[in-house]
């Protein structure tokens, strides 16, 4: 594990919801603080962003990295699918796919693989 994507879990189990575990840990590829990360990503998890929180909070590092169109989001949301079996957190969670830290841990892996491709 990356120390990225550790830092993302520790987050996650600390005091941090999954979507402000990735915002986080990836707050320098975003142009943020931690503490502007933090806040930014706050309303996103527990499924409100319907999608999981973690992979909500990547696509939106990617965007303000790559900008609001990257086609990346689309390429994030597929690896995510493919790895997990969902995206919708409500799916993950009642199916029992995957766990929060889990989906991260995922989601983090995911993210930092694409930002050393592109």
């Amino acid at each position: 594990m990356s120390p990225k994507v550790a830092q993302a879990v520790d987050f996650m189990n600390g005091s941090y919801s999954c979507s402000q575990s990735i915002m986080c840990a990836f707050c320098d590829e975003a142009g943020m603080t931690q503490d502007a990360a933090a806040k930014f990503a706050a309303p996103y998890s527990g499924g409100k962003a319907i999608k999981c929180g973690a992979l909500y909070a990547g696509e939106l590092v990617l965007k303000a990295k790559f900008g609001a169109d990257t086609p990346l989001v689309g390429e994030i949301d597929k690896k995510f699918q493919d790895k997990v079996g969902a995206m919708n957190c409500r799916d993950i969670r009642s199916k029992r796919l995957r766990p929060c830290v889990g989906c991260v841990e995922d989601a983090a892996t995911i993210l930092e693989d694409m930002l050393k491709t592109h």
